[in-house]
């Protein structure tokens, strides 16, 4: 569904972000970009929505070069979820979720009764029609951030970008949005690409995982790209990969147990 090829992209034209990065991911496909604070997830990730033009590289979408695509034809197809922290909505929740129909309303016109009582039907199967009219800045972080996917997965995309869905979120809201978007992917086959800061999140909910780092990046099935020498190699973290057996299912873990120090900080102690 979505192939990128050689993309790079550098703010001074000089040092790279990243280099010849490429990755596919398909239909019903979930993946993960993992990495270090400031090794340029985001950077990427805004590429691909086209708010940054990359040095070089391709981005195509169902086969098609999202160079050629207009915005409009773009955003039919691309749903994007920003993190819920810091933002403000005076907007009812039901009202914050039919404006991500907007497209599919004609200019001039109001969304009518059709846009709403599929508003009211998603936000439902979320488990978020107790909220309906309710303002957004009523809301906790982790119920305004399951709105805001609402409004994405309202325009029916066929890929769901999300920033950090999880960040500064409890553990049950965080369980509750990934479950969300494994159900968005499973249930109506959208390829989700999230960007997180948790490893064991990618193990758990993700096929694919790509992991960006300084001068290197590694992209695989998420078993064989999340490992203890890649830890150790992209995050200059020492952790152990475990596994818990409830029921029927094994999950896994990851344990970090220490950081290595930069030369720096050896040369000091």
């Amino acid at each position: 569904m979505i192939k990128v090829e050689n993309l790079s992209f550098s703010y001074d034209g000089k040092q790279d972000i990243f280099k010849d990065v490429s990755f596919e991911v398909k239909k019903g496909e979930i993946m993960a970009v993992l990495g270090a604070n400031g090794i340029g997830k985001t950077t990427m990730m805004r590429c691909i929505m086209k708010f940054l033009h990359p040095q070089s590289g391709k981005i195509y979408i169902a086969g098609e070069d999202t160079e050629n695509m207009s915005s409009s034809r773009f955003w039919k197809q691309v749903s994007y979820v920003p993190q819920a922290k810091n933002l403000v909505f005076g907007y009812s929740v039901l009202n914050m979720v039919v404006m991500g129909r907007s497209q599919y309303v004609k200019f001039g016109y109001t969304p009518g009764k059709a846009e709403y009582e599929k508003a009211y039907q998603l936000l439902e199967e979320m488990g978020l029609a107790s909220f309906v009219h309710r303002s957004c800045n009523s809301l906790s972080g982790g119920q305004l951030q399951m709105v805001l996917i609402a409004r994405a997965l309202i325009k029916e995309p066929d890929i769901l970008i999300m920033d950090e869905p999880e960040s500064n979120l409890d553990m049950r809201n965080q369980l509750k949005v990934l479950e969300i978007m494994q159900k968005a992917a499973k249930n109506k086959q959208v390829t989700v690409i999230i960007n997180t800061h948790y490893p064991e999140h990618a193990l758990r909910y993700t096929q694919k995982t790509l992991i960006l780092g300084r001068n290197s990046y590694v992209f695989a099935d998420s078993a064989q790209a999340i490992t203890e020498k890649n830890i150790s190699r992209y995050f200059k973290v020492n952790a152990g990969i475990y596994e818990v057996e409830i029921g029927e299912r094994t999950y896994h873990g990851i344990l970090p147990f220490s950081y290595q120090k930069e030369e720096k900080e050896r040369g000091a102690s």
